[in-house]
């Protein structure tokens, strides 16, 4: 019963280190706009989340953010 416990709580442990580490993941960001690229710089965290889930207005058309690990 204690190795149980024991694994589990380890599993819980090593759970929260692998989502927290994601959390705080940057990459650079960019959008094509009329077959240019246009950088957006690095975002981490909520911001990069945010901005590849809901994209980048500019000037009232949204585009798709692109960003890649480095």
């Amino acid at each position: 019963m204690k190795k149980s416990i024991s694994l589990l709580a380890l599993a819980l442990v090593a759970s929260s280190f692998l989502s927290s580490c994601k959390k705080n993941q940057c990459s650079a960001c960019h959008y094509d706009k009329n077959g240019a690229e246009v950088e957006l710089g690095e975002k981490c965290g909520d911001d990069l989340e945010a901005i590849e889930a809901s994209g980048y207005n500019d000037g009232g058309t949204v585009y798709e953010v692109h960003c890649s690990e480095h």
